[in-house]
């Protein structure tokens, strides 16, 4: 591990305080599992883990952030426009301090966003108010701590953009780009106990242990981990640029056999298996003391960036709804029925990114994107910040695949994958220069 560290000089004492609980959001009755291996009409058979929401609360006495953390595949902006009007409502939080996202596990409940006709409408109900629930402990009783940050580089991931033929497909590459900061903030009461251990990196968590079974995979369970290790510890992890990246433990590189792929349903073990491997990493980190304190300095800033897209013919659309034909919860099927059903002229030709900047020191920010977003993306955001140090957060919600100009040239599934997202079509180069404008506008604001 190489570990990088932040060095920041407090100014006398400062009295920050933090907040954090978790809810349990796994359904009470079978509904569609989110994504789990093309089984989109089937609800979910077992539970083999709960999943969960949890929120962590950093208040530094002017000013509030929370951070939300959900075990789920992804959610459209209903669910963050709700969570944070009550934020606003009840407690004066600001919408663009309160961040909220998705670790991507595919084995979870469907949720309105990424399929239309799979989510469950009293699921949803169930999910906003655990929502709500989870936000009002952790801001009941407030505790007094500090805040320390660590980063290392870490090899749990490899690109999936591997090129054969000539062509970009879902292959390991192990020498394509990609995101391996693995970001640590700890937080710890007066007493210097560990109370909340925030964890940011870009991993798809794509073992699919069980395909109708409720599991919130590695993310859920290195949480558990790092739980079980500090007693009273609440953990939140949260999916960095995870668009292009898989597990490496999910790689089959049997070359000599021509297997070089993916390994499939890997099963419990693996799921678990990883997690320890992750889980080891951080705490070693945290038990040798590799942290430097954080002088907390909040200051947010939402805003969105306008990405024109290159809207393809209505045929495409056509040849797309014969083809799925009566697959008619597959979205891929879904979106193309809409499409040819009106949906063509109804939708616009640009998407709106929603994105925030968070100053949590004068050296320490977080920049969030929607989406899934590739490295690409978050490497013209990072130089929007200098020599800063960012934690980069996507899946904030569900509205595409957001790539950089590099992987929009070299083609492959990421930049054309569209009518997943029902989008009419793949976005318009000049996407790195909208990425860092709109960061750098957020930052000064952020500054001020």
């Amino acid at each position: 591990m190489v570990y990088n560290h932040i060095s920041i000089e407090f100014e006398g004492d400062v009295t920050v305080k933090f907040g954090i609980s978790k809810e349990v959001i796994t359904p009470v009755k079978p509904v569609k599992l989110a994504c789990a291996g093309g089984d989109f009409d089937k609800d979910f058979l077992a539970i083999h883990d709960d999943v969960y929401v949890r929120c962590l609360v950093m208040d530094d006495g002017k000013s509030k952030v929370v951070f939300v953390a959900y075990d789920l595949l992804f959610h459209d902006r209903s669910l963050n426009v709700a969570v944070e009007k009550y934020a606003k409502d009840k407690y004066g939080i600001e919408p663009g301090a309160l961040v909220i996202s998705y670790s991507h596990a595919h084995t979870t409940p469907a949720t309105r966003g990424y399929n239309s006709a799979t989510y469950d409408e009293e699921y949803e109900e169930f999910l906003l108010e655990r929502s709500k629930s989870c936000l009002d402990r952790a801001l009941c009783v407030m505790f007094e701590g500090t805040v320390e940050h660590a980063s290392f580089n870490a090899d749990y991931n490899i690109s999936r953009r591997g090129n054969r033929d000539g062509k970009f497909g879902n292959i390991p590459d192990y020498n394509y780009e990609r995101d391996s900061k693995f970001n640590v903030l700890c937080i710890r009461d007066v007493s210097g106990k560990v109370r909340s251990v925030i964890m940011n990196y870009a991993c798809h968590p794509v073992f699919y242990p069980a395909r109708r079974t409720v599991c919130g995979e590695f993310p859920a369970r290195l949480c558990q981990y790092i739980d079980m290790k500090y007693y009273g510890c609440t953990s939140l992890f949260f999916q960095s640029a995870g668009g292009d990246v898989r597990p490496r433990a999910t790689v089959d590189d049997d070359k000599e056999n021509g297997k070089f792929g993916w390994k499939l349903d890997l099963g419990f073990e693996g799921v678990d298996a990883f997690a320890k491997c992750i889980s080891d990493g951080v705490s070693s980190l945290i038990e040798c003391g590799a942290f430097d304190k954080v002088e907390l300095s909040l200051a947010a800033e939402a805003f969105e960036i306008e990405l024109p897209m290159e809207p393809a013919p209505l045929e495409y659309f056509k040849e797309k709804n014969e083809f799925y034909g009566d697959d008619a919860l597959n979205p891929n099927a879904v979106n193309a029925s809409i499409m040819v059903n009106g949906g063509y002229d109804r939708l616009p030709d640009s998407l709106m990114l929603h994105c925030q900047a968070i100053r949590l020191s004068d050296n320490l920010f977080v920049a969030t994107m929607g989406g899934e977003p590739c490295f690409g993306a978050e490497k013209a955001v990072l130089s929007a910040f200098g020599d800063k140090k960012v934690m980069f957060i996507g899946y904030t919600d569900s509205c595409a695949y957001v790539v950089d100009d590099k992987v929009l040239s070299e083609g492959g599934y990421e930049p054309t994958c569209h009518i997943e997202y029902c989008l009419k079509g793949p976005f318009k180069a000049g996407l790195n220069k909208l990425y860092c404008e709109g960061f750098k506008a957020a930052l000064r604001k952020i500054s001020e």
